[in-house]
């Protein structure tokens, strides 16, 4: 082994660009390993070394932190570092200060006692199979370092510069990774015990790993064709424990076509876009995902508890985004969901905005979901739990799909002044348990349409319009206006109450008890058949039981509509069952004349 130190000429013009061009002390290894003695550490135990060029080729570099003699496992003997008089550095800074990048191609290890190791180059920095040996933290960064009064490293200011980490990737499995640039390029795979990557113009702070944007905002032409703060490629991706990963730059994106993989907790914020075209996954308890601009995930997000914060635009979801525990979804503009949102525990959808699931889509829950929009829903997907709520703010919530909630179901419009706003139309099947549906507007259900409920059915609305079925062992309907045109059928009892009219040209049935209620305020007009097993209640101020004129068809029940019941009980102004009109078949009937 030999060791001398060169001049800044002599070092400039004996190593060839494949080495480590070092101002401190520097020398070659028997091993053929370039060693580095580094420069003695002051009262904050920052050892702050300055190079023109630091690259590191294929066979590696040692940080010699020793301050005695030491045997290396691979190596054999290393010298101790002479410069050390006062003790080994907690903290290593290699800072370039030319005009020239830096290229790691191979390991970086401390000597000695473990250490933090800082490579700072602004004119970037690119790693392809660097790896890092007994160091606390390994950090690449494009920023400025600045110090405190006591000497420590404060934080770093980034303003410029690009970081990469190409094909053979990042190894600091047994370190802290933290990557700090204007722009970052993953295109290998990065494995760290714990790992912080921030890009754009941001100040980190050293100590609490806080990350302050400096507010650098996209031009017009950048917004129109987006560039990314963080580019992670199909060949890339980061595993750690905890990841967090953070794009400052306003209108710049955060892009993911590999696999972000974290065993405890992961926390990823865009001050742009966020698109994930690859795998995001965390094994941890909480999973943050906050973009700023428009979210969209065309690959698969998973985690245990994951919480998606859309604060300004909208989420577009074709993949699958799922949760063994709770998953929130909240977007300022509109969700729109062609893919599979899924929790095993609580399943929250809320957007400011519209709310659209297409045909094959998916909102479910093992045990609740909630669904909030501030604007209109459609839905023509599947949206399925053991306990669903859906609550719309706007014009319309239309059903092409389902809507299920095994043990409960309700189906709301917010409150609104406007008496007649909220239009829920079903055109598919919404079920439940016990179902309940409110809106101001109009319910209306479209033929071959069904709305069910294997305990209890409730609806109130302004308007009910049913061409569809509506079916439940209980039903309770309380509208202003009922048209029903479709099937309303009661395994055990039916309730209509209106407060203006009842008309009906298709079946209201139970087999047992009803009571159709106009309180006095309409009539009830029957075009076709209201049926109880039981007693029959109707109120109102007069009842027509007539059926339509058939033409040449002649049948024989054309002209009459049928009300049949075990027990009637009449309360009209009309004074008897015959001036109803119609077929009437009861065993027995009492006749109220009101007022």
């Amino acid at each position: 082994m030999f060791k001398f130190k060169l001049s800044y000429v002599v070092l400039a013009a004996a190593l060839s660009s494949t080495f480590v061009y070092a101002d401190p002390t520097t020398y070659t290894h028997l091993s053929g390993v370039k060693v580095i003695d580094i420069e003695k550490p002051n009262a904050a135990g920052v050892s702050h070394n300055m190079y023109r060029e630091f690259n590191v080729d294929s066979k590696g570099v040692v940080l010699n932190n020793s301050t005695s003699d030491l045997t290396h496992g691979t190596l054999g003997n290393i010298a101790k570092n002479n410069n050390l008089t006062n003790g080994s550095a907690s903290v290593i800074l290699n800072e370039v200060t030319s005009n020239r990048a830096s290229s790691l191609n191979g390991f970086i290890e401390v000597a000695g006692q473990r250490a933090d190791v800082v490579i700072a180059n602004p004119n970037g920095i690119s790693c392809s199979g660097c790896s890092f040996i007994n160091t606390n933290k390994a950090i690449l960064t494009t920023g400025k370092v600045t110090f405190s009064d006591t000497g420590a490293i404060a934080s770093y200011d980034v303003t410029g510069g690009k970081l990469s980490i190409d094909k053979k990737g990042m190894d600091a499995s047994n370190s802290y990774a933290v990557l700090l640039a204007d722009a970052i390029a993953i295109n290998g795979a990065v494995n760290a015990k714990n790992a912080i990557v921030g890009a754009g113009n941001f100040t980190f702070d050293n100590g609490s790993g806080a990350i302050t944007s400096a507010g650098k905002s996209a031009t017009a032409l950048q917004y129109l064709y987006p560039e990314y703060s963080i580019d992670i490629s199909n060949l890339g991706g980061i595993k750690a424990n905890s990841i967090t990963m953070v794009g400052n730059n306003l209108g710049f994106g955060v892009r993911n076509k590999g696999a972000i993989v974290a065993n405890t907790s992961l926390s990823l914020t865009s001050f742009g876009s966020l698109t994930n075209e690859g795998s995001i996954a965390s094994n941890g308890m909480m999973t943050q995902v906050v973009s700023a601009g428009n979210f969209k995930n065309t690959g698969n997000i998973s985690s245990n508890n994951i919480t998606l914060l859309n604060s300004l635009s909208s989420i577009s979801n074709s993949g699958t985004i799922s949760s063994t525990g709770n998953l929130l979804v909240n977007a300022s503009g509109n969700i729109e969901n062609t893919g599979k949102f899924k929790a095993s525990t609580t399943l929250n959808v809320m957007t400011n905005s519209n709310l659209k699931t297409t045909y094959g889509s998916s909102l479910l829950s093992d045990n609740q979901l909630i669904v909030t929009a501030a604007g209109n829903i459609d839905n023509g997907g599947s949206t399925r739990s053991k306990n669903t709520t859906v609550t719309f703010g706007g014009d319309s919530l239309k059903v092409t799909g389902n809507i299920f909630g095994y043990d409960t179901l309700l189906v709301q419009a917010q409150k609104n002044e406007q008496m007649t706003s909220g239009e829920i139309s079903n055109f598919g099947t919404t079920s439940g348990g016990n179902v309940t549906i409110k809106t101001n507007g109009t319910l209306a259900l479209k033929k071959g349409s069904f709305m069910e409920a294997a305990d209890t059915l409730t609806t109130k609305s302004y308007l009910l319009n049913n061409e569809g079925y509506i079916g439940a062992n209980t039903i309770a309907i309380d509208n202003y206006v009922t048209h029903n045109y479709g099937a309303i059928v009661g395994q055990y009892n039916v309730g209509v109450k209106t407060y203006h009219e009842l008309y009906n040209e298709g079946e209201i049935s139970s087999s047992s008890n009803m009571t159709l209620d106009t309180q006095n305020y309409g009539d009830i007009t029957n075009r076709s058949l209201i049926r109880a097993d039981g007693t029959l209640t109707m109120t109102a101020k007069k009842v027509v039981n007539g059926g339509y004129r058939c033409g040449f068809l002649n049948l024989a029940t054309c002209g009459k509509g049928t009300i049949s019941t075990n027990n009637l009980v009449l309360n009209s102004s009309h004074k008897y069952a015959s001036e109803m009109g119609g077929t009437q078949q009861f065993k027995s009937a009492t006749i109220n004349t009101i007022n």
